[in-house]
């Protein structure tokens, strides 16, 4: 293979922003050993009645790769509708009224697109039912939705099995829904409003119109529905605290539904609140060293960082040895913190700098060259209060009830780990800038 058209095809196989239904990434999925959605799969599976389950986790993870695998292992047991709520609506001012929405919308364009022919009507009276929520709660009287648009622009994917026989089929939305962004209120910012929401009928008659659309879907599609909501590990903490802990309407819905929700949610005091209400299913980053012995090494978590890298670069036909030293490998892994895409894109960046370097192979030094790149901006987004926070965690191994120590669990600077407890850990591509040894 030519070397331009090989560290081409390495860089676009390491894209951190991958969507995991693109046409690759089945192959590119490396099951981990710890099997974070083994417990849910199984309570999926065996619950009689519909499983409400949060999944929360730190950003890049590995959630939704982990979430795309679940549903391809169901997809003869349920049909599955996955919805991006990030890429679908305003996620900073998306509220439960949004989500509700866009589970209908989802679903039926799912169905629709699966050859399940859903009745229009279902999702037309669930329309009707928003517009006149919004006119009565923000005085908008000509507030209306253009439903075909809505319908093209929802980011989502059906999974299950077709009308015409036993396939499973696959169907991905892309655009963005442009309607939701002028919906005048949003979750977190005007709690009057949040509570006027939720005051019956008008949020009961919501619910009762999406669960026939959803009994129409499942209906036509034989099966159970199984809505995989992604997305909402985005919004803020307070916005989480309002859907997740103070509110019952995410458990509404007539189906089994997997909701991804934000680390700090899970960190703060309300999750007790969140976990009287849905199941969880913990998704913590890999763990790479032992709990305040950055030196110790865990096997199982270096195996399986390279098996992610091995596995993508073998399938485009190219032995990792080829194309990067071992320990520049083991580098990039140990800077990665343990975080998927962390590591994704450190490998896509070194792909670059070997370029530029007129090199063959990633080495130590090319590999460095990633890594202090990336601590560069980590940098960038620190001031004194910042240091000094990190320079306690550090120190102590653990997180303070601070809203500085929750910006900086949200954004990776510090980085949550689990065993038989929780423990935290400075990012090691951070700890330098705080005079800590690598």
């Amino acid at each position: 293979m030519d070397t331009d058209v090989l560290w081409r095809a390495v860089y676009n196989a390491f894209d951190p922003q991958q969507s995991p239904w693109e046409e690759q990434a089945a192959q590119f999925y490396v099951e981990r050993y710890d099997r974070p959605l083994a417990r849910l799969m199984l309570e999926l599976t065996d619950s009689a009645r519909p499983l409400k389950a949060i999944v929360p986790g730190h950003r890049g993870a590995g959630k939704s790769w982990a979430l795309a695998d679940l549903a391809r292992r169901l997809a003869d047991q349920f049909f599955i509708v996955w919805l991006d709520v990030e890429r679908s609506t305003d996620i900073f001012n998306v509220n439960h009224v949004e989500v509700l929405f866009l589970m209908g919308v989802a679903a039926f364009r799912a169905a629709e697109q699966a050859g399940l022919h859903p009745d229009r009507a279902r999702l037309e009276e669930l329309v009707e039912s928003l517009e006149t929520l919004v006119r009565e709660q923000t005085g908008a009287q000509d507030f209306r939705v253009d439903l075909d648009k809505v319908l093209e622009g929802v980011i989502a994917v059906g999974l299950g099995m077709a009308a015409t026989g036993a396939v499973p089929v696959g169907v991905a939305v892309a655009g963005a829904a442009a309607l939701l962004r002028v919906v005048p209120f949003s979750l977190g910012v005007n709690e009057e409003t949040v509570r006027r929401l939720e005051v019956k009928p008008h949020i009961a008659e919501i619910v009762a119109r999406l669960n026939r659309l959803l009994d129409d879907v499942r209906h036509a599609a034989r099966h159970p529905v199984l809505m995989l909501v992604d997305g909402l590990d985005k919004i803020e903490l307070e916005q989480a605290r309002a859907v997740f802990a103070e509110s019952l309407v995410l458990r509404e819905p007539d189906c089994h539904i997997v909701y991804t929700v934000p680390i700090l949610l899970y960190y703060s005091p309300d999750f007790s609140s969140a976990r009287q209400l849905f199941a969880t299913c913990e998704f913590p980053n890999v763990r790479l060293y032992r709990q305040r012995q950055p030196q110790a090494q865990e096997e199982a978590g270096y195996g399986l960082m390279r098996q992610v890298v091995t596995t993508r670069l073998r399938t485009l036909g190219v032995e990792p040895g080829d194309v990067i030293a071992p320990q520049a490998l083991d580098r990039l892994i140990e800077m990665s913190g343990g975080v998927m895409r962390e590591l994704i894109g450190l490998v896509r960046d070194a792909s670059l700098q070997v370029r530029l370097a007129g090199q063959d192979r990633i080495d130590e030094a090319i590999a460095a060259q990633a890594i202090y790149r990336l601590r560069r901006q980590y940098a960038a987004g620190l001031s004194e209060p910042y240091y000094e926070e990190l320079k306690r965690v550090h120190e102590t191994g653990r997180r303070t009830d601070t809203e500085i120590c929750d910006k900086l669990l949200q954004n990776l600077y510090i980085l949550g780990y689990a065993n038989d407890r929780l423990w935290y850990a400075v990012h090691p591509n951070v700890r330098p800038l705080i005079g800590a040894a690598e």
